[in-house]
């Protein structure tokens, strides 16, 4: 192939898989391989469209649905090949970026991608800790142990306070709210299940048409799943026609050229 030179087009105008560059040379994770990075910043990215699309389960974890089948796709690899790189990024298996649930017989697992700075989070913490230890072991002769008892109660009534207020105010940024850019289609956890199964990778593709239409209309639907589930037999009965489904693709969904 013969590929152009850049000149005053611009690079910014493509769709970029950005890829954090401490996965590549950080000591950390040295040795994870390059199809393993390539992989995980793909499912970054699906993250990042799952959190704004509110799927998060009860602890307010973002979770993902991302295929065997999907990633053969993608990258165009084999099926061995993807289960080896998914075990690598696994928490049992390999380095633990991410961290995959069964949901049941015939139904795909869930995966929660894991923060990959958490790590250098959690050794600052240590370090503080163990300053703060320190100190108080330097001053521990100078206080009484009525001081120190009343500090260690204010300090655990403080603790109770600040964390009920933080995690009640997560609890109350989540659940409540709809999928979509919208957040106006409402579908369960089971759904979800059920559609990916159908559906696959253009789940979000459809979530994200019917949040967009619902928005423009005014209309309401009894039950989104089933709506999603018309909507897609109704474009697979199209697909074997000359005429083009209305339905948006994904990639222009991403690129926001349905609006």
């Amino acid at each position: 192939m013969d590929f152009d030179y850049f000149y005053n087009r611009e690079a910014e105008k493509f769709n970029f898989l950005k890829v954090p560059e401490i996965l590549v040379d950080g000591e950390e994770f040295k040795g994870l391989s390059a199809e393993a990075i390539i992989l995980y910043s793909m499912l970054l990215k699906r993250t990042g469209m799952s959190f704004k699309n509110n799927w998060v389960d009860k602890e307010g974890r973002v979770f993902i649905y991302f295929t065997v089948e999907e990633i053969m796709k993608k990258r165009n690899i084999s099926k061995p090949t993807a289960i080896k790189t998914l075990d690598e990024l696994d928490m049992k298996k390999g380095i633990g970026l991410i961290e995959r649930v069964r949901l049941g017989l015939g139904k795909p697992n869930i995966i929660y991608v894991k923060d990959f700075m958490s790590v250098f989070q959690v050794k600052e913490n240590d370090f503080q800790k163990l300053k703060n230890f320190t100190s108080e072991v330097k001053n521990i002769d100078l206080r009484s142990k009525e001081n120190e008892l009343q500090e260690v109660k204010n300090v655990d009534s403080n603790y109770i306070e600040n964390n009920k207020s933080k995690y009640s105010k997560r609890d109350n940024s989540f659940g409540k709210n709809g999928l979509g850019t919208f957040q106006n289609v409402f579908l369960t956890a089971e759904d979800i299940s059920d559609l990916q199964i159908t559906l696959n990778s253009q789940l979000e593709n459809y979530i994200e048409r019917l949040s967009a239409y619902i928005k423009s209309t005014g209309k309401t639907y009894k039950d989104h799943k089933a709506t999603i589930l018309s909507w897609f037999y109704k474009d697979q009965g199209r697909s074997k026609d000359t005429k083009a489904s209305n339905i948006p693709t994904w990639e222009e969904y991403d690129k926001g050229e349905h609006l």
